[in-house]
């Protein structure tokens, strides 16, 4: 739901209880329009994020860590300068706007005492975080700069007084009465839906939480005013007082509404309108995991569509190289040149010095036909010879380095085909990641600097059981494949493959003993769903001893070449059962590294 007047209030009651008193510890900008204030009270801290975003304003306590940029923006800096060290004295919303004051105490440079006001305006595209100078009502900065340029309203500047956003000129729906509610909804016309106008006349309510109103007094949810009755307003006015008190006075509870395991929307009540799975909890906690899976799924789509586009790109640019290096080695002309320069050298005797021409019997066919050769007029006949010799020369060179090329530009294509597969296959942002930087390290793209202090993570692939209580491994992109094969297997391991499509590294973990069909079928039809013909119905996979797989010496990742090897046929469909039943989990960590 949006981030309404009714949902703030809720969220500004849990930090009052939480935030009052709390000493400003640190301060963070990790997005252009994000900022988190760390506030410790006694022994616990609490993490505090205010999102000036056009699509995803809000405030409320997050537990998700978050990545700070390397350098830190001057927004940012300004906040460390006047509020680190400060206490939060009171967390206020005026009225049932979309405004959150937060107000902390502290001194500056020269011990004296000073009043900050923290302001996060929540209002879509023109949300704001302002830090005011209490006292003097002057704003010091704000994530947002703008000038009467863009607002005839106000300036938000520095050192300009602090104007707050015009008001909404709404009604405070904590004081109506029956009749004067139903006198407020009666002047839009009788066409209007009941929820629009509720949502138009009343501070605080979202079109949401107007609806809300509609569904708890059991009305459908495009009733208009002219549908409506004494009795229909009788009920809705109902509705409207119950969820009003509950979310004001603390009795509603918040709820999480769930769809397919993945959070849907949220409210600061239970909504009735919805069906289903629903979580109950704290309101911060509940937007603070929806926001956060919302911006994985963000970042999920975003980063698989750049890798695709990246890989994409080079797929086709090698495509365009290999067309021409195949028409090189298709060539004719190194074979006719070679053939000219023979039948000049036989026939020089023959001709005469500048002739632009030759017509001579090729001897090498039983019915010596004839054939012309073009000659420079400038150069003898020997000389004319030779420079056919050094065309020979140099397109036999070129065919070979053509034949090189072509070798390397089909292994580099049959690499990327791997990462297409695996990025089309993988199920989570962490997967991504590991493909990025694994095509960061082979040049596709750019590097990224590493974080301070961070350490290089390993790769985390799927752990599962089998039927029979078998631990099999999966490598899900290159890195997971050299590190299940190269770290995780012993000697004496199964180890699977699809063959001769990409696809993942398997490994069935057997301490050395032979595996029991069963387990070898299972462990085969994962190596079919995680490759490149997921799709059909019957897979050909290999699998050997993993002491018969090798790497050669400077293979890309994930390349490994393999003896003994036996071959069975599998169902990836079978595979679905097996991760649905066990619960994939990532493997534990090489204990050597």
């Amino acid at each position: 739901m949006p981030f309404d007047g009714l949902t703030l209030y809720a969220v500004t009651r849990e930090l009052k209880e939480r935030l009052t008193g709390s000493r400003i510890e640190r301060v963070y900008q990790p997005a252009a329009l994000e900022v988190i204030l760390v506030c410790r009270r006694y022994r616990e801290k609490y993490h505090l994020l205010a999102a000036a975003t056009a699509d995803a304003a809000r405030v409320h306590l997050t537990e998700t860590d978050r990545r700070n940029p390397a350098k830190i923006p001057f927004f940012c800096s300004t906040l460390r300068r006047h509020l680190e060290g400060c206490r939060v004295s009171e967390v206020a919303q005026p009225g049932l706007e979309r405004i959150l004051h937060l107000t902390l105490t502290g001194t500056d440079a020269a011990g004296r005492p000073v009043t900050y006001r923290l302001v996060a305006e929540i209002m879509g595209k023109h949300s704001n975080i302002i830090l005011v100078d209490a006292a003097e009502n002057k704003i010091l900065d704000a994530i947002k700069r703008y000038s009467h340029a863009l607002s005839r309203y106000r300036e938000v500047l520095p050192g300009q007084p602090y104007v707050p956003p015009p008001p909404t000129g709404k009604k405070d729906p904590r004081e109506p009465g029956a009749e004067e509610f139903t006198v407020a909804l009666t002047a839009y016309g009788p066409a209007t839906e009941v929820a629009a106008a509720i949502q138009r006349t009343y501070e605080g309510f979202s079109l949401f939480s107007a609806r809300e109103v509609v569904c708890r007094a059991e009305l459908p949810p495009d009733v208009t005013l002219g549908e409506c009755g004494v009795y229909e307003y009788r009920r809705l006015y109902a509705a409207f007082r119950d969820l009003v008190t509950g979310v004001t006075q603390g009795t509603a509870v918040p709820a999480l509404v769930v769809a397919n395991g993945l959070p849907v929307d949220f409210a600061p009540f239970t909504p009735a309108q919805y069906g289903g799975e629903q979580i109950q909890g704290p309101l911060n906690r509940l937007i603070d995991r929806f926001y956060t899976i919302k911006a994985e799924i963000t970042t999920f789509r975003t980063q698989k569509q750049r890798l695709m586009e990246t890989v994409s790109r080079e797929i086709k640019r090698l495509n365009r190289k290999l067309d021409e290096v195949t028409v090189l080695l298709d060539d004719p002309d190194a074979d006719r040149y070679r053939l000219y320069g023979e039948l000049l050298m036989a026939n020089l005797y023959r001709l005469e010095a500048g002739a632009k021409e030759a017509l001579l019997e090729n001897f090498y066919l039983p019915t010596l036909p004839l054939v012309a050769i073009p000659l420079d007029p400038a150069l003898t006949p020997a000389q004319n010879a030779q420079r056919y010799f050094k065309k020979y020369a140099k397109a036999r060179a070129a065919r070979a380095y053509a034949a090189q090329e072509k070798e390397r530009l089909e292994e580099e294509l049959a690499y990327l085909s791997g990462v297409t597969t695996a990025i089309e296959q993988a199920g989570e942002l962490r997967d991504l990641d590991e493909i990025a930087a694994e095509l960061a390290e082979q040049g596709y793209l750019p590097a990224r600097p590493p974080a301070p202090k961070e350490r290089k993570a390993h790769p985390v692939p799927l752990q599962l059981s089998s039927t029979e209580g078998y631990t099999i491994l999966v490598g899900k992109n290159n890195r997971q494949n050299d590190y299940v094969t190269f770290r995780l297997a012993a000697p004496g391991d199964i180890w699977l493959h699809a063959r001769g499509v990409p696809g993942a590294h398997v490994i069935l973990k057997t301490g050395g003993q032979d595996p029991s069909p069963q387990a070898l079928a299972e462990a085969a039809a994962l190596a079919a769903y995680f490759s490149q013909a997921r799709g059909a119905r019957s897979v050909p996979v290999d699998w050997t001893r993993r002491a018969n797989v090798q790497r050669p010496k400077g293979a890309r990742p994930g390349f490994v070449t393999y003896t003994s090897e036996k071959t069975l046929y599998a169902d990836p469909a079978a595979a679905a059962a097996l991760l649905h039943r066990s619960g994939a989990t990532p493997a534990a960590p090489d204990p050597t590294e």
